[in-house]
Parts: C-alpha cells; sequence; structure tokens
C-alpha cells in the first residue's frame, strides 16, 4: 500500500479541438479503494478513466500515479501499475482464451523476450481459477458468453498483476445474474488482493453494490461525491439525470428505481 493516493488528478481538462469535456476536475482514489464514477451520457466518465490511465493526454492539470508524474513514466511501467479494461472492445479477436490472458503479461516481458516462460503460465492459471473460467481455456474467446467474456478481460487484468484496476461499464449488456457475478468478482478482488478499482457504470444497483465511494459526473465537472448512500439518493440523483427516483435502502447498500411520471 502507497502512503497518499494511489491516483490523484489535479486541475485536470480534456479539451479536444477546444471543446471542453472533462474538467476542471480534482479527484484522488486512495489505495485499496473503489471508486466508482456515475452520470449521464456525454458526461465525460470514459474520458475520465482514460486520462487516470495515462490513455489521453490532459490540456491542463496533472496527473499522478502513486505521488509520481504520470506522463513522466514510461508506458510499460504504467501497464505493471495500471490495468485497463476499456468499455468498447472489437467484436471478433481471434484469440484462445489462454492467449487473450496471456496478453496481460506483456508488461512484465524483456525488451528481447520472444517467448512466454512457465511462470507465465502459471500466473495465466491462476487468473483464469480466479474467475472461474480455467476450463475454457482453449476456447476461442468469440465464441463465449458476453459474461465469460467479461470475465477472461479481467482475468487479463489479474495476470497483468497491476495494484490498479480501471473498469468502464464492465457490466454492458450483462444479464442480472452475470452483473451479478462481475460484481462478486470486483469485490473479491479488492478486498482479498487489496487492489484499487476506479469504475464507469451507468448501472446504479451495481455501483451501490462495489463502491466504497461515488463520484458523480454532469458536464464533465464533479456534481457529488460521497458514500453510495449519500450519493445514490433522490434529490441528488435527480440533479445529474434530471430523473425521479425512488431510493430503497436494505441494509448499508441502496437500489435505485427509476420513477415514470406521466
Amino acid at each position: 500500500m502507497t502512503a497518499g493516493p494511489a491516483i490523484r488528478l489535479r486541475g485536470v481538462e480534456w479539451a479536444p479541438g477546444g471543446r471542453g469535456i472533462l474538467g476542471p476536475i480534482d479527484l484522488e482514489v486512495e489505495p485499496g479503494e473503489c471508486l466508482v464514477v456515475v452520470g449521464p451520457n456525454g458526461a465525460g466518465k470514459t474520458t475520465l478513466l482514460r486520462v487516470a490511465a495515462g490513455l489521453l493526454q490532459p490540456v491542463a492539470g496533472e496527473v499522478f500515479l502513486d505521488g509520481q508524474s504520470l506522463p513522466s513514466l514510461a508506458r510499460r511501467a504504467v501497464a505493471r501499475r495500471i490495468a485497463y479494461v476499456p468499455q468498447v472492445r472489437p467484436a471478433h479477436i481471434p484469440l484462445t482464451v489462454e492467449q487473450m490472458v496471456l496478453l496481460g503479461r506483456y508488461p512484465h516481458w524483456q525488451r528481447r523476450k520472444i517467448a512466454p516462460t512457465v511462470e507465465d503460465f502459471a500466473v495465466v492459471r491462476q487468473a483464469l481459477e480466479r474467475v472461474g473460467l480455467e476450463t475454457v481455456a482453449a476456447r476461442r474467446l468469440d465464441r463465449l458468453s458476453g459474461g465469460e467474456q467479461q470475465g477472461v478481460f479481467i482475468a487479463a487484468c489479474l495476470a497483468q498483476e497491476a495494484g490498479i484496476l480501471v473498469l468502464d461499464e464492465p457490466t454492458t449488456h450483462l444479464d442480472p445474474g452475470h452483473q451479478q457475478d462481475v460484481a462478486s468478482l470486483i469485490l473479491d478482488v479488492s478486498r482479498e488482493a487489496e487492489r484499487t478499482i476506479l469504475c464507469a457504470t451507468h448501472d446504479l444497483n451495481f455501483a451501490s453494490l462495489i463502491a466504497d465511494r461515488i463520484v458523480g459526473l454532469r458536464a464533465g465537472v464533479v456534481a457529488a461525491s460521497g458514500a453510495p448512500a449519500d450519493v445514490l439518493e433522490p434529490q441528488c440523483l435527480h440533479r445529474l439525470f434530471e430523473a425521479r427516483f425512488d431510493v430503497f435502502v436494505g441494509g448499508e447498500r441502496p437500489m435505485t428505481v427509476l420513477r415514470l411520471e406521466r
């Protein structure tokens, strides 16, 4: 665990062609924290994640990774510390499950390395066992269900052995059963391995299940931040989404329901 934030954004802005998409924004993600970003379409959630992962260079402000300026770090060094699962992926990836997860080992290979080692394959096997997909290692990725494919991409993150996972809409197109599986997996990974997780989602109930803290974005800036029960309450959600919600609290976690008004 590091002293200080695992990720810190200070005065960050991103404005392609001068059109403001994100910021100015200040944000800190603590080591071991699961921080979930919610907000309407176009709020800047994906942009925020890509900037935090070093995939987009902000036009203003700074991003720090474990206290170090992110742009000063080599890409391979960043990849050893941050694993990123994008929302949009190719529909057909001509790889087996094992080959896909093995790509997560790339940041650990030496420049002149031409083949994976026994250790690499052992890490891949452990990652697949962790997500419950060891029995489909030899199958093609595009022959799996959506939930299984999501598990494979998370397994690749685990094989990468990065301390920070950045997940963009990890439950998109998944049915409730698979959403629950992904939520359980994220919680287990966060708690058992003490990994830091930064996640964006449209699914407010999913956010309530996994989040230690929720940040609400609107028009590229932070409009709400706090514990799930503080952000996922009707008035705050109305300000974020301009829609009416009913919220039910069972135990510690709120459940949101969109209210249809005629």
